[in-house]
């Protein structure tokens, strides 16, 4: 129980004391920001060990107090002036303290919370702190602990500069992989390790840091490329503290969603880099009957008359928004900035057969219209030049025939893909004593004319079995010979105006066997950038209100990409609803290359640079990342660096950050900066 001095004192003159006073602990209460008064139960304590002089200190002091107030008590024991230079860093994993003094022990994870005492070596009036402890071994001895600095066994050439880990502080897997990703965006990495960020800081801004999260990404960027990392890991801390200053949701140790995250770095990047000091009033003007293109050029000109940095210029596209009434058909168009794409993941799936046998399991979008289909068989298979497909499902022993330009929905239908030439086609039904042999099919009969004999029939149903197997053709054309075909109608000339179906009799000797394997395809990136793009119903708690109906409504909305930006962020949504209780594992298929994603401006071709993975259960698991260093990839799960082997397509991508073909050939520092 912990109880005021004053009371203690009151206590012990009542009913007296047996021992030593001295022996109860007292805990200083210490008074936070907001004016709310504080104590630790189990207070830091620090162990000062130096290298060079091999000092001992000891330290017991609140969680709240600084590094600054950490550095003036080894000042002061040493009688130091202020000017000289102290480094502080946890002695067992060799994890450098931030600089900034105003950093409190508790944010740096020196709170008596998980570790009583900490084991802190010193170094002082070394300038040059990172070049000294890449080379500097040293070891400490505490009690009957000894700690050995591992920073001088990080180092390792045959890796080149920037690959570098990044230590966990605990749960801080999910910052590390975002922060990964984002240094892999060479543009915007080089402006800030030429320090060129310097020039467009805005300290002014209230909606960013003042510049405290750009100088210390900067910092980590510089830590990150520094030629004494290569291979060797540093501690984003610093960056971990100025977020957690603006972000309360980041400030512990729990955790987290990356892409959360990344928003948030990028979103305060730009802010800190905001080049526009005053932010204009824009007055939103009523958009009815305005073209497209005026509508889009007022929407992009007035966010950039608030929003100019190298973040916009690199990260942000534009999106077209349509939302359509259900009771008035109003249609309403605005155009929204975005600086990444959250896309959803297929679950939709159709079983076709390319006829004669060859049978796939097809992604598609819900609607599952024919143009669908051929959209996905497109995307996975070599398809012929000259011929239309068209899709067949069968009704009472009948071929219903779709064009596969179509938009008829085929869902939970038998669907049979047929390629036909320009010339002439009919079904061909064949069976013994009325029983199937097989599905009905359809026929090139090979002529431009409406009129076929027994003869043409005969050559085109032994084309059709023989691409089953050669017997089957064979077989067939001896019965033919020998006239053991029983064709309806029995006619010698048949005509396409009258006749759509033959039915042709077998022996019962023929036995046709089709063998169909399913082949199962993936879901591909396009097909979830499709489904982005199809209009949907929003749902009972996402009402639009209808001006014209004076209502609320459920209306229709579809996004458009109107343009796209120089880096392209994409966000897979793994999570099926709003309390993250379902996690689709499912491998989407993403290009490493030439990604080609088409807006209404332009068509343009991506290179991925840098994946984000996300592996276990929902609300946990650990997040690792993938980025490409010159033309390799690395992986990177923490403070452990290596090189991929294999491809960087994974089930486990949860983030996806593709960068233009022509930066990345050419990863120079982006126009104006």
């Amino acid at each position: 129980m912990c109880v005021p001095e004053a009371l203690f004192k009151n206590l012990t003159d009542w009913y007296g004391f047996e021992g030593d006073e001295k022996s109860i602990p007292y805990r200083k209460i210490y008074v936070t920001d907001d004016k709310e008064p504080s104590f630790d139960l189990y207070p830091p304590l620090l162990h000062l060990r130096s290298y060079e002089e091999h000092q001992k200190l000891d330290l017991e002091c609140n969680s709240k107090e600084t590094i600054g107030y950490v550095k003036s008590y080894i000042r002061n024991k040493n009688g130091l002036k202020s000017d000289v230079a102290i480094h502080l860093f946890d002695a067992k994993n060799g994890d450098k303290l931030p600089d900034d003094e105003k950093a409190t022990l508790k944010e740096c994870s020196l709170d008596g919370e998980k570790v009583h005492a900490v084991s802190l070596a010193l170094l002082i009036g070394y300038k040059y702190f990172p070049l000294l402890m890449r080379w500097l071994p040293f070891s400490i001895t505490n009690g009957n602990e000894s700690y050995e600095s591992h920073y001088h066994r990080n180092f390792d050439s045959s890796y080149p500069v920037g690959v570098c880990g990044l230590c966990n502080l605990g749960n801080t897997c999910f910052m590390n992989s975002a922060i990964q990703c984002i240094a892999s965006v060479a543009p915007l990495r080089n402006y800030f390790i030429t320090d060129r960020f310097e020039d467009h800081i805005n300290s002014e801004n209230k909606l960013g840091s003042g510049g405290n999260i750009a100088r210390a990404f900067a910092r980590l960027m510089h830590q990150m490329w520094s030629e004494y990392n290569r291979g060797g890991s540093c501690v984003p801390r610093e960056l971990k503290i100025q977020i957690a200053k603006i972000a309360p949701q980041f400030a512990g140790y729990q955790q987290q969603d990356a892409q959360e995250l990344m928003n948030f770095l990028l979103d305060f990047l730009h802010e800190d880099l905001n080049k526009i000091k005053q932010k204009p009033y824009i007055e939103v003007k009523d958009a009815d009957d305005c073209p497209d293109e005026v509508l889009a050029g007022e929407s992009w000109s007035n966010f950039k008359k608030r929003n100019d940095s190298i973040i916009v210029d690199l990260f942000y596209g534009l999106l077209k928004s349509t939302v359509t009434c259900p009771g008035c058909n109003l249609v309403s168009v605005t155009f929204d900035p975005f600086n990444s794409l959250s896309l959803p993941l297929i679950n939709d799936c159709v079983d076709v057969t390319l006829w004669p046998d060859k049978k796939y399991r097809l992604p598609v979008l819900p609607s599952c219209r024919a143009k669908d289909i051929l959209t996905s068989l497109e995307r996975r298979l070599p398809l012929q030049d000259g011929y239309e497909y068209v899709a067949t499902t069968v009704c009472n022993k009948h071929l219903k025939v779709i064009p596969l330009t179509s938009e008829e929905s085929l869902r939970h239908e038998n669907i049979c893909i047929f390629n036909l030439t320009k010339s002439a086609c009919v079904q061909v039904f064949l069976h013994v004593d009325g029983e199937a042999e097989l599905p009905p099919f359809l026929t090139n009969l090979g002529i431009n004319r409406r009129q076929f004999t027994k003869g043409d029939l005969i050559l085109a149903v032994k084309a059709e079995l023989s691409s089953i197997r050669p017997k089957y053709g064979e077989m067939f054309e001896s019965f033919a010979s020998a006239k053991k075909l029983k064709f309806g109608p029995d006619n010698e000339v048949f005509d396409l105006s009258v006749e759509s179906r033959i039915l042709i009799g077998l022996p019962e000797s023929l036995e046709i066997e089709l063998k169909e394997s399913l082949t199962r395809f993936p879901v591909k990136l396009d097909d979830c950038i499709d489904l982005f793009l199809v209009s949907e119903q929003l749902g009972n708690q996402d009402l639009w209100y209808c001006k014209k109906c004076k209502q609320h409504r459920q209306a229709f909305k579809k996004f458009d990409i109107w343009s796209l930006p120089q880096v392209l962020v994409i966000h897979l949504k793994r999570y099926r609803n709003a309390y993250r209780l379902y996690k689709n594992d499912i491998l989407v298929d993403y290009p490493e290359k030439d990604l080609k994603v088409t807006c209404i401006e332009s068509t343009k071709v991506y290179d991925l640079v840098a994946v984000s993975n996300h592996m276990g259960f929902v609300g946990g698991g650990h997040y690792t990342a993938y980025a490409k260093n010159g033309q390799t990839w690395y992986s990177f799960n923490d403070s452990y660096v290596s090189r991929l082997r294999g491809s960087a397509v994974t089930s486990d991508a949860y983030i996806l950050v593709y960068v233009l073909n022509s930066i990345s050939m050419s990863p120079d520092i982006a126009n104006g900066y």
